[in-house]
């Protein structure tokens, strides 16, 4: 299965377990699953790429993959948020799910925990999590991360990473 596809599936998956889940909620609880399975078995779920952004990691064709599904695998509902000092409202976009995925086990017991470690945290909690990771730390605006440098454990285990990349 190619990596969009098992984008869908995974996004399937953590919403069927969640509930609606706001967009940017969604995405951490895709970063930190894909963090969490390969510090369990040393692959990604997906074998996407995540890209530096400005609230934190994002994995490579998020928005594409989440307006795909929309209709089809999940609803995308939107609640408009005042924003007091612009004197205007904003969009947040939540997302139900609309069907039941078939995911492997091993996966599920990963998003099972992710969720009962995280789920309960706020987009912007997660956030701020993600900020701390060396590898969104120590790269560029728009720079490829790839999931071995985001489950370094910490700076020196994230330096050392790269070094061996680098050799």
């Amino acid at each position: 299965m190619e990596g969009r596809q098992k984008l869908k599936t995974l996004i399937c998956s953590i919403l069927n377990k969640t509930g609606p889940a706001p967009k940017v909620k969604l995405a951490k609880l895709i970063l930190f699953s894909e963090i969490e399975h390969f510090n369990r078995t040393g692959d990604s779920i997906t074998g996407l790429y995540f890209v530096r952004l400005k609230k934190g990691p994002m994995i490579a064709f998020y928005d594409e993959v989440l307006k795909g599904g929309i209709g089809r695998l999940w609803k995308r509902e939107a609640e408009f948020l005042p924003i007091y000092e612009e004197g205007k409202q904003k969009a947040q976009y939540s997302f139900s799910p609309l069907a039941p995925c078939a995911i492997t086990p091993e996966v599920q017991d990963t998003i099972d925990f992710v969720i009962k470690t995280h789920g309960s945290k706020t987009g912007t909690e997660l956030s701020n999590m993600s900020h701390k990771l060396p590898a969104w730390t120590y790269s560029e605006p728009n720079e490829p991360i790839f999931i071995a440098e985001l489950a370094a454990k910490d700076e020196s285990e994230y330096f050392m990473l790269t070094d061996l990349v680098e050799d």
